[in-house]
């Protein structure tokens, strides 16, 4: 090879190097916009905690983060999953029909029962409409059982509770966008199943349009359910065992949620909301504990305004003291900037003290739990933080640890 060839040979060699180091930054910059516009889901909505570092938990995922389940692009999953020391290690998805949710779990002698919904047909996939999901799985997440339920619609079930050996779930059920009638079963809806999931019995209030219950309380004699009523109208009611309604109340204006949540205070019930200052202005909104009594009449009310936006989504009671879980945040242009909190509360329903998750990106904490007189609770973030192995970018699962005094 001569000197000119040579020279031809450095300069082709220098060319490919430049459109090699061209092409990477290319892909690395669209990989970055990519990234930025691309946000992916893994979140627990309900867990079971079986011991101090170890819990079953059901949500949602599109698996773009699993080691243990195919991407499901465009789609997200109802999953049920085994986590150990923050360590995922089994993950069962319900692969059937389009989109699906796992929103609530509990534990059973011999395994666990979901709820949720599913998209189960291209046409309500299309149209946003869903089925209401419920499934038994054994203790290693081998399905037993699985009833889907459809009432009208976008049915949809929030909560399960055990009732002797019966299960009591309560949900949702109206109409999609833009669809009319006069259908008289929607609305909250609260339904008996048998331990084989066979239905025993069901009732409903609101209508078509709107309504929710997210919450069932059991007591001896009945149910006591909260919810959405009419739209930015929080509900409760108290149903004998045979659904037949005592009595009812509600609490306005609330968010489209309503009341989230029931727990027992001495002989009272203690309800968490959100609440608004009207219904067109969502830009301010306060967390809100609600107090009834025996017979649904409201006794007290406190509201909490840590920031612009305050939203409780959780509560327990322990020995007198409340503990309520949610987030609160700001709202900029389009998106939001959350930061998750957790509040205590004595039996007077006078904060004691409060705690706050505040990472780069979102934080909420969307459950709590009391056991060996600690706090958990569990929420989800798109932050950075290195305890959890997040990204930055996508939504991972958190649960954090407090003593009853929050530290």
């Amino acid at each position: 090879m001569n000197n000119k060839q040579k020279k031809i040979f450095k300069i082709v060699i220098i060319a490919l190097i430049l459109f090699l180091i061209g092409e990477v930054i290319y892909f690395g910059i669209k990989y970055y916009n990519d990234r930025k516009n691309s946000v992916y889901y893994t979140v627990i909505n309900s867990a079971i905690l079986e011991d101090n570092d170890n819990y079953v938990g059901v949500g949602f995922s599109d698996y773009r983060n699993s080691k243990l389940n195919k991407y499901e692009k465009g789609y997200y999953k109802a999953t049920i999953s085994n986590y150990k020391d923050g360590k995922l290690l089994d993950e069962v998805g319900f692969k059937t029909g389009y989109n699906s949710y796992f929103n609530d779990v509990i534990k059973v002698k011999d395994g666990y029962i979901a709820v949720g919904q599913v998209e189960m047909t291209k046409d309500q996939h299309d149209d946003g409409l869903s089925e209401g999901l419920i499934i038994k799985y054994d203790n290693n997440f081998k399905q037993v059982w699985r009833k889907n339920v459809s009432v009208i619609g976008k049915t949809e079930f929030y909560k399960i509770k055990q009732d002797g050996d019966n299960y009591v779930v309560v949900g949702s059920s109206v109409y999609g966008n833009g669809y009319m009638g006069n259908h008289t079963t929607g609305g909250g809806i609260i339904l008996k199943i048998s331990k084989d999931g066979e239905e025993l019995d069901r009732a409903n209030n609101g209508g078509p349009y709107s309504g929710k219950f997210n919450d069932v309380l059991v007591e001896d004699d009945g149910y006591v359910v909260v919810g959405l009523g009419k739209s930015n109208s929080g509900i409760i009611i108290k149903y004998n065992k045979e659904l037949k309604k005592e009595w009812s109340n509600s609490y306005g204006y609330t968010d489209k949620n309503g009341i989230t949540r029931i727990e027992k205070l001495d002989d009272d019930y203690i309800t968490s909301t959100t609440k608004l200052v009207s219904p067109k202005d969502t830009s301010n909104v306060s967390a809100a504990l609600v107090l009834f009594n025996s017979d649904g009449k409201k006794l007290d009310d406190v509201k909490y305004t840590k920031d612009k936006i305050n939203v409780f989504q959780d509560l327990a009671v322990k020995d007198d003291q409340v503990f309520v879980s949610g987030y609160t945040g700001t709202k900029t242009d389009n998106s939001v900037k959350t930061d998750a909190i957790i509040v205590k509360y004595d039996k007077d329903l006078y904060e004691e003290k409060s705690k706050v998750l505040k990472e780069k990106n979102n934080e909420y904490f969307i459950k709590l739990y009391l056991k060996s007189k600690k706090v958990y609770v569990l929420g989800y973030t798109n932050s950075k933080i290195k305890e959890y192995k997040t990204n930055g970018y996508d939504y991972f699962p958190i649960i954090n640890t407090y003593n009853y005094d929050l530290k």
